[in-house]
């Protein structure tokens, strides 16, 4: 592969692994999982992006290709510092800089390709698309676990192997005779930030592709195709006859992503498991309009300098950060958001529309595409294997059996994963779980690959940290919500909607099971309401369907019903005397659920059980794995149950 698609191509993995600590960071670090508002997060990132039409106007007096590899030095450098931090405002500010920096890096590297003929735009782009490739890859390999979340001596040497090998390679293609530059059209720039948008947010993502197929090989089939659609986006016209075709998959794979989780299920919001074929097709689809943006010369008459094209290149990146946010912020502020990526294939559109006229600027592309064949390769045996050695090494699973009389119920609010150190704590989390020794697990706050949180399959994650199986209820979209993990027999699985009210959907998966020669409904759910006040009407009409639904599953069944999860509410708030139902931890005052800090008094997270059950043994861990406290008690039938309570453990 020539030096400077190589040197793009680690580029962008080095930006896409910091985009990963950056936005997470944003979310848990500054903006306190909910506590500071959408808008004034979204113009902290909006910064960041702002940093490349700085060095737009250097290009005048200082060669762009020298900003653009001294920057990527200092990003290869700088990810290798972020090993270093434990979190907090360290890791936040540093992977923020660093994000600016390789903004510059990316955009003056567009730049060079209309200065200076040792980089060409097409291949840019295509190292572009292989980046991303790349970073599939290796995210999918490492469990969706970054390497910046893990520690020892192999974490190191992966994370120095890759940041040490772009100053080499930028050394080399500095040292590279200058020639005759080939720009492209300076609009075709704005194609990045969709790329890397639409590649984040479904196409590339490993945990989404996991979540969507129901298995880790999922994963491994998106980034085996991910590299194989480099080379679409090298060839675009010997694959496809012009732009219009790969544009019209796209957007057929976007529209199946929107309608498919609204297609009748048990429990509704989750993607069937056909819907991999639309990530795998939209990702084909996705670099060949990538490639046909840069496969051709402009107009004799075009005016293409690095001052336009960076601008252009800027605007590009800084939709990126746009586009991200208008997705995601939706979720707080009430508004649609199934237009953003349809959005963002329209930008991608204009970027290539209309088709230019110019012959290809890259040559025989058959050594290319035997790279990539080999590259493939690689990437099935790397994505195949990692799955099987974490099997082979998981942990025991931690229920303790259905045949005792004894069930003991934990729930768990996670916070997508993320402790309150803003670093990554699926490991810790599930071994505080494990001690807790539960049969079954009801968590909130779950996240299966939002882009937003860094692309992580937080539920695969912790059911293969405790060994135990895992069932999905989507609440705002298929990729966030509740979950249940248990090992007893499971004989039904339903998913219902709660109605609107708070920042997020609100839903209850309810799983019934085998237990003691009989059946017990375990409900676990995340009530949403709107200013956490049970006095707001949309509020009551959610906790009132929460408890309508606990009774219409006990009539159901004849069998043990418990409501498990955060609720929002405290105590005195609920109002059980007409549902049926008692409060688990009723005799034990006060029992926080939140961890020791601003609210740590609070007590949100409950587990409500049916009269027909007794509780014992509860337990709230202060571990600082997440804003909330894990919480367990362990249940028997009534009249059976042990005295006592242990109190706060």
């Amino acid at each position: 592969m020539h030096q400077g698609r190589l040197l793009t191509t680690l580029g962008t993995v080095l930006l896409l692994d910091v985009l990963r600590v950056f936005l997470p960071s944003l979310i848990t670090v500054f903006g306190q999982a909910g506590a500071t508002s959408p808008e004034l997060i979204g113009a902290y990132a909006l910064v960041w992006f702002l940093a490349p039409f700085l060095f737009v106007g250097l290009a005048r007096r200082v060669p762009p290709l020298g900003i653009a590899l001294a920057a990527g030095a200092l990003l290869a450098v700088g990810r290798v510092g972020l090993q270093f931090t434990q979190g907090g405002y360290p890791q936040l500010y540093l992977a923020s800089a660093l994000v600016g920096v390789g903004a510059v890096w990316l955009v003056c590297t567009a730049m060079a390709t209309a200065a200076d003929g040792r980089l060409t735009a097409h291949g840019m782009m295509v190292g572009v698309v292989a980046g991303t490739a790349a970073s599939a890859v290796i995210h999918t390999a490492l469990g969706t676990v970054d390497l910046v979340w893990r520690a020892g001596a192999l974490a190191w040497a992966a994370v120095l192997v890759v940041a040490l090998a772009f100053p080499v390679l930028a050394a080399r293609v500095w040292r590279t005779a200058a020639a005759d530059a080939a720009p492209t059209r300076a609009r075709a720039w704005l194609a990045l930030g969709p790329l890397l948008f639409l590649a984040g947010l479904y196409t590339a993502n490993p945990a989404v592709a996991q979540t969507v197929g129901a298995t880790p090989y999922s994963a491994a089939a998106l980034s085996v195709v991910a590299v194989l659609s480099v080379a679409l986006a090298a060839s675009p016209r010997r694959f496809t006859p012009n732009p219009l075709l790969p544009l019209a998959v796209l957007l057929a794979a976007l529209t199946t992503l929107w309608l498919a989780p609204q297609l009748p299920n048990d429990v509704p919001g989750t993607l069937p498991a056909w819907t991999l074929a639309a990530l795998l097709l939209g990702q084909l689809a996705l670099a060949t309009c990538a490639g046909w943006a840069t496969a051709g010369t402009p107009e004799p008459d075009a005016l293409v300098s690095p001052v336009r094209t960076g601008l252009l290149a800027s605007v590009g990146l800084l939709l990126l950060v746009v586009l991200v946010f208008a997705f995601y912020a939706a979720y707080d502020l009430h508004v649609p958001n199934e237009y953003v990526p349809f959005a963002a294939l329209a930008v991608l559109a204009a970027a290539i529309l209309p088709r230019t006229r110019g012959a290809a600027t890259v040559p025989d592309q058959r050594r290319t595409h035997q790279v990539i064949a080999v590259a493939a390769a690689v990437a099935l045996a790397a994505t195949v294997t990692a799955p099987l050695l974490r099997t082979s090494g998981a942990d025991s699973g931690s229920a303790s059996g259905s045949d005792t009389a004894e069930l003991r119920v934990a729930a768990y609010n996670v916070r997508m994963g993320f402790g309150m150190d803003g670093r990554l704590s699926v490991a810790e989390q599930a071994e505080v779980l494990r001690e807790l020794d539960a049969d079954v697990i009801a968590l909130s706050e779950v996240d299966r690959g939002w882009l937003l949180n860094g692309g992580h399959d937080g539920l695969s994650l912790l059911a293969g940290h405790l060994g135990m199986n895992a069932y999905w209820g989507p609440a705002d979209g298929p990729f966030w919500g509740d979950a249940l993990l248990t090992d007893l027999p499971v004989t039904e699985v339903r998913g219902y909607p709660l109605p609107d009210s708070g920042p997020t959907g609100a839903q209850a998966l309810a799983v019934t099971m085998e237990w003691a020669d009989a059946e017990v409904t375990v409900i676990s759910t995340h009530l949403q309401p709107e200013g956490y006040d049970l006095g707001n009407p949309s509020a009551r009409g959610q906790f009132d369907e929460l408890l309508l639904l606990a009774d219409q599953v006990r009539e159901r069944t004849s069998a043990p019903v418990v409501v498990a999860g955060d609720l929002n509410f405290e105590p005195e708030e609920m109002r059980l005397a007409q549902s049926g139902l008692l409060d688990a931890f009723a005799e034990v005052r006060p029992f926080p659920t939140m961890v020791s800090g601003a609210r740590s008094d609070q007590q949100i997270d409950h587990v409500l059980i049916s009269e027909d059950l007794a509780p014992s043994d509860p337990a709230n861990p202060d571990v600082p794995h997440s804003d909330h406290r894990p919480i367990a008690v362990t249940l028997t039938p009534a009249g059976q149950g042990r005295p006592g309570h242990t109190g706060e453990e």
